[in-house]
């Protein structure tokens, strides 16, 4: 039987715990964590998912870009955050490689919980026009015809165009020296003016000089074709199927979030990569929809790391500082 001098006590728990509850999430500005320089492919998909969120909620959804440290400093903030839904990270492949590239990270994969994977996007294979090496099946004799051995071009060490290059050579057995640039600007200019006879690249990165004739697209870095330069090539069309180099952007929050929370944003993304305008939006920047369930991405995620682990290791990369 309650004490009848307990009932004021009662009564204050109660409303309390039903106040605990009765905040409908979200109920406050939500935090995108992009950790790379505004205007890049992850900072302009974090922007367009963030506005339609935003609707979605009548929240305000704020990109917070914090780049640094190969994109370790954003990712490190996020993984430190509270799980409470209202800090998301939005990030690109440098998630799956930092592990291996670094033994000082203050974050792990294990940090996280993966909500939904946004896009993926094709990395291609170009050669300078004045090279003389006019698609994939040139490219490859030129490269196994011994010396002087050619350079490649890539947007930066350990980037994903660079690793898929990496990877290529031990499949296929050919020599390449790797130059990494500062972001697909430079590379491009130094592809058009021939003073770099080939480069691996986002295909939205080099589209442009494509079209102009200085920039030959030789295949596709991945099994199948783009949907946007159908015409290209892929790895698949020459017989090479075990090797994938195609990018992507998705959402992860921290570890601690609870699944109610990762369910609703999963759903809320869901919705809106489905939608057409989305969808012509990501298009001009030469990305697709990906979608798929968390468990999916998380899957991803974790064989991508096992992946391109396994190629920096081998390829015995090293990032400055590491």
């Amino acid at each position: 039987m309650i004490n009848i001098l307990h009932l004021p006590l009662l009564v204050c728990l109660l409303s309390l715990h039903v106040f605990s509850f009765s905040a409908e999430y979200p109920d406050k500005p939500i935090r995108f964590i992009v950790p790379y320089a505004a205007g890049g492919g992850t900072d302009l998909v974090a922007r367009f998912v963030a506005q339609k969120l935003s609707n979605i909620t009548s929240q305000q959804v704020l990109v917070d870009n914090r780049p640094g440290a190969s994109s370790n400093i954003g990712t490190e903030l996020v993984a430190k955050s509270l799980g409470d839904g209202y800090t998301i990270l939005v990030t690109a492949p440098n998630f799956s490689t930092s592990e291996a590239l670094s033994q000082k990270l203050g974050w792990k994969t294990e940090d996280f919980s993966p909500v939904i994977q946004f896009t993926k996007h094709s990395n291609v294979l170009v050669a300078s026009s004045s090279s003389q090496i006019g698609n994939f099946k040139q490219f490859i004799e030129r490269t196994k015809g011994g010396q002087p051995v050619l350079s490649f071009g890539s947007p930066g060490t350990a980037s994903a165009a660079h690793l898929v290059i990496e990877l290529l050579k031990m499949k296929v057995g050919i020599p390449l020296e790797h130059i990494g640039y500062k972001g697909s600007t430079p590379l491009k200019t130094d592809l058009m003016g021939g003073h770099i006879l080939l480069g691996a690249d986002g295909l939205s990165g080099q589209m442009e000089a494509i079209k102009s004739g200085k920039v030959i697209a030789l295949s596709i870095l991945g099994p199948k074709r783009s949907p946007f330069s159908p015409e290209i090539p892929s790895l698949g069309d020459y017989g090479i199927n075990d090797i994938d180099g195609t990018g992507w952007y998705g959402a992860l929050v921290p570890v601690s979030t609870p699944q109610i929370t990762i369910s609703k944003l999963h759903n809320w993304f869901s919705s809106i990569l489905k939608e057409q305008e989305v969808k012509d939006k990501l298009a001009m920047i030469g990305v697709e929809p990906a979608g798929g369930s968390s468990d999916q991405f998380k899957a991803y995620l974790l064989s991508e790391r096992e992946k391109w682990g396994a190629v920096i290791k081998a390829a015995n990369i090293k990032m400055e500082g590491s």
